[in-house]
């Protein structure tokens, strides 16, 4: 009886250990992954300490496979740079070119690369008097095409895997196909027409199958673009910009061909150039650091330190309960920035570094303020301080990577306008920029003076909206790497995300999600994104003298801004949902 006794207390005890270990492995699943399994990401997003974020899912996953093969930073933004050649060819592309952001944890050092296409060294004014829009499509208005060798740049400082590693992943999308992303796919909607016109579009953009366009999430390739990226794998920078490579002289041709004037010498005497940041301190004390000129990224800061003068952060943005005056100065203060903006180019004369210098100082910022009128609005340009014609640039696409040991990037890059000049290199598959139409062009009779900062010049690049942002604690922690895509709307858009989510501390996503407004001097109204559900700052912009348009919705009409911030040792990842096809994900150490 007493063993008997004995084997049961011994099968008890097991059970009692098996139910105790069940219950703890329990509790701790349940910890990890909340009371819903939405609580995974919120673990996940607590775990990690890096993100990728970019326009195209399928280049997400191509930059999180290159982390995890132990790449660095700068060598995943490359790899999603080359992925948006084929990807989202509308917009980037090896005939680009693009501007950067870049901090190395390490060394505490955060720095810029313009690599921003420049004007043909035997271009001239006189060339686009005639026919103002031959800067806008044809050859003349393709500018240096600058990517591979600002990539090559990049790579040659910054990367850890090898050239050839980081351009696999795109060879293989041209070459066996990828999904076609929304945005993609509603440019091609709205330029059906055009594409069919010519032939080179039509063979690449044309399903054959169905002799239509190409729809979201049907499969395409770009054999032509594949062949030319596996040349650049192997060849390098020299494919294009060397006397011996396989590509720059095939690309002269054709672009002559087309009436342009890009040369062999403009392709080897380029160089991409390496520079400090432009920056501000913040309210909260974070710095934030984005590029010089030739973008606009000095204009960031100045309209920030105009609102941050109103102390912007007390009041709120919000439906309810909220203060419209608000509305009215940011409306001014973007007003202001674009008069400012006509005063900055490619050039290091003395009226350009004072006018850099001042947009970068707070007491110039207090000084715009008291030109602020609370009651009412000023349709005349030359009170906001225009020297010149407000440019407008459209294209472009984004990536901001925070790598696990604190590294990150912020890189833009563009070929202008959808689809560039709508010239596609023949043998290369290559479409080509227009940048040349980012220069202020005056014509033959509107008077304006050949000295303007923004005037064409053989080797300057025109300015640009693009503002690739990096901001860091006073621990030198990335907080947020955020930028735009969609023109001469990046500047105002990111400014609003800034806004709502710095100052009035909303979310990444409610901060993406509000209805944005732009204004740039010309055309003189507030521009409203299609949707603008507020009737009541509608009106009270009215009141104050504001002329409104809503835009269409065709394709976007707003920039998309996406972000990756780093809050309270938080990582998250926030993508816009005004395009479409976006995607941000998390990385664990």
């Amino acid at each position: 009886m007493k063993h008997h006794m004995s084997r049961k207390t011994k099968i008890a005890t097991t059970v009692f250990v098996i139910f105790v270990i069940g219950l703890g492995v329990l509790l701790w699943y349940t910890y990890r992954l909340g009371d819903t399994f939405s609580g995974e990401e919120e673990e996940e997003e607590y775990l990690a300490t890096g993100a990728i974020v970019t326009n195209v899912e399928e280049c997400t996953y191509i930059a999180r496979s290159i982390l995890k093969l132990d790449g660095s930073a700068v060598d995943a933004a490359i790899a999603v740079t080359f992925c948006y050649g084929v990807a989202q060819p509308q917009a980037s592309g090896i005939g680009g070119g693009f501007l950067a952001t870049i901090f190395i944890k390490g060394r505490k050092k955060i720095e810029t690369l313009n690599a921003r296409e420049v004007a043909p060294l035997k271009i001239s004014e006189d060339m686009y008097k005639e026919n103002l829009n031959s800067s806008f499509e044809g050859g003349l208005s393709i500018a240096v095409p600058t990517e591979v060798k600002g990539l090559w740049e990049l790579h040659q400082k910054y990367g850890k895997l090898s050239w050839k590693t980081l351009i696999k992943p795109s060879i293989d999308l041209a070459e066996k196909g990828f999904t076609v992303p929304s945005y993609l796919a509603k440019v091609l909607i709205a330029r059906e027409e055009k594409i069919r016109s010519i032939k080179l579009f039509r063979d690449l953009y044309i399903n054959p199958a169905t002799n239509t366009i190409y729809h979201e999430g049907e499969k395409m390739t770009n054999p032509k673009l594949a062949e030319t990226l596996k040349i650049i794998a192997e060849e390098g920078v020299d494919a294009i910009y060397s006397e011996k490579g396989s590509l720059g002289h095939k690309l002269v041709e054709e672009i002559q061909a087309n009436g342009g004037v890009v040369s062999m010498d403009d392709f080897t005497s380029y160089n991409p150039k390496w520079g400090s940041s432009v920056s501000t301190k913040l309210f909260n004390g974070d710095t934030l650091h984005t590029t010089p000129i030739p973008s606009s990224g000095c204009l960031i800061p100045f309209i920030l330190n105009i609102l941050e003068g109103y102390k912007l952060y007390e009041n709120s943005l919000k439906y309810h309960d909220e203060n419209k005056l608000i509305y009215h100065r940011i409306v001014e203060a973007f007003k202001f920035a674009f008069g400012e903006r006509t005063k900055l180019g490619d050039v290091l004369n003395a009226d350009v570094v004072e006018a850099v210098r001042e947009l970068q100082n707070v007491d110039y910022a207090n000084r715009i303020i008291t030109f602020i009128n609370d009651e009412h609005t000023f349709n005349d340009t030359s009170y906001y301080g225009v020297k010149g014609p407000v440019t407008a640039d459209y294209g472009t696409a984004h990536v901001s990577i925070l790598a696990t040991n604190g590294d990150a990037i912020s890189l833009t890059t563009t070929i202008n306008v959808i689809f560039g000049s709508w010239i596609i290199s023949e043998s290369t598959g290559i479409v080509y920029n227009n940048e040349i139409d980012d220069f202020s062009i005056p014509s033959a009779s509107d008077g304006l003076l050949e000295s303007i900062a923004n005037s064409i010049q053989p080797a300057k690049s025109p300015m640009s909206s693009m503002a690739p942002i990096i901001v860091l604690n006073e621990n030198h922690e990335v907080t947020l790497a955020v930028g735009g895509s969609g023109g001469i709307l990046i500047i105002t858009s990111l400014v609003l995300f800034l806004v709502n989510f710095l100052q009035l501390n909303q979310t990444m996503e409610s901060a993406l999600a509000f209805k944005r407004f732009h204004h740039q001097l010309e055309p003189m109204y507030v521009r409203l994104e299609d949707g603008y559900d507020r009737p009541d700052i509608v009106s009270y912009l009215h009141e104050k003298g504001h002329e409104t348009k809503t835009s269409s919705p065709i394709v976007s009409a707003f920039a998309s801004v996406i972000a990756i911030s780093n809050q309270n040792g938080k990582v998250e990842t926030a993508v816009d949902p005004r395009r479409g096809g976006g995607k941000g994900v998390l990385i664990e150490p």
